[in-house]
């Protein structure tokens, strides 16, 4: 009988000082850390999606992101979970995908406070390999803010093609270092703030033009509270948005609506969410983009939302800055 994998099994910090290094990024790295200290300046929302797209490019690796730490209810019903705030490369299309705290590498980085190099971590962390493409590499750097630990910068090969050395970790450690100043300065920023922030980069100010609407949503949770909010939300934005609290009435309409995108609830009373989607995708095709708004953000949840035909998967709440992005 194999034993069971442990926690030192997949780690392999050592391999970092055994490998040659490649060449010396520090002319390169420093040019990208100026460009986004001029980004921090003018753009603050969009300086973490910049920093880990310099990751990817400085190091090579086929895949970069900025993973941060939530905390979710109190007592017995908090927990805590990492949210990929931002990602480049092969693994962009699970933006804002999450991961509980006691099943991510990232959670063991924190704990150990240190840069950590593992190789297939699945064997561990169980979870990951439902997430595609595999994790070959991944070497996280932990960065803090008033000392208390708050996220991590890390690079994922996929493949044995690209293995991580000393000098990845070094050029990690200094994007991780501006990673906790952006933190720190995106915690402190007010909605007003941004908006200022916008128009300074903007230049001259022009006269504001009015805005056309731009998508037909679909919202569908059994949670009158939370689709009235978000639908709020969503119209502030400036789209149309119909409102169902059973996936059935939402069926019923859905020629009538023909939404651009659907945002469904998975854990409802009459057709659970995956039903929906099945239904709302053999209807409409391709024509929709359909999304899971949901509770649960297990990886193996997120596997079962796109075999239903969700193109995308999104834990409750929902954060302003996913909903912008995704509808442009």
């Amino acid at each position: 009988m194999t034993p069971a994998m442990t926690l030192d099994d997949v780690i392999a910090n050592e391999e970092l000082e055994r490998r040659r290094p490649r060449h010396d990024q520090s002319a390169a790295l420093q040019a990208r850390i100026d460009a986004l200290s001029r980004e921090l300046a003018t753009s603050p929302r969009q300086v973490l999606q910049k920093l880990t797209d310099a990751a990817l490019d400085l190091c090579q690796s086929h895949s970069a992101g900025v993973s941060l730490l939530e905390v979710e209810g109190e007592g017995e019903q908090r927990r805590e979970f990492f949210r990929w705030h931002a990602v480049s490369g092969r693994f962009a299309a699970l933006l804002w995908s999450t991961l509980p705290r006691e099943f991510s590498p990232c959670g063991t980085v924190l704990d150990r406070g240190a840069a950590q190099l593992m190789i297939s971590p699945e064997r561990y962390f169980t979870n990951l390999a439902d997430v595609q493409p595999r994790v070959q590499e991944v070497l996280l750097v932990p960065f803090s803010v008033g000392g208390r630990m708050v996220g991590t910068v890390w690079l994922v090969s996929h493949d044995r093609s690209r293995r991580f050395d000393a000098e990845d970790r070094r050029v990690l450690t200094r994007l991780s270092e501006f990673a906790a100043r952006a933190y720190q300065q995106l915690s402190s920023l007010s909605a007003e703030d941004v908006v200022q922030l916008s128009r300074l980069a903007a230049g001259p100010a022009k006269p504001p033009a009015r805005a056309p609407v731009q998508k037909r949503i679909l919202v569908v949770d059994d949670n009158v509270d939370a689709a009235t909010s978000l639908a709020l939300l969503l119209r502030a934005m400036g789209h149309v948005v119909f409102v169902a609290h059973e996936g059935r009435s939402a069926l019923n309409d859905l020629s009538r609506i023909r939404p651009d995108i659907a945002l469904l609830d998975i854990a409802m009373p009459d057709m659970s969410g995956y039903d929906v989607a099945r239904q709302v995708r053999s209807r409409l095709g391709s024509a929709v983009r359909i999304v899971a708004l949901t509770g649960f953000g297990l990886a193996e949840d997120r596997a079962r939302a796109l075999e239903a035909g969700f193109d995308q998967h999104m834990v409750k709440p929902a954060d302003p800055a996913f909903l912008r992005s995704l509808l442009g």
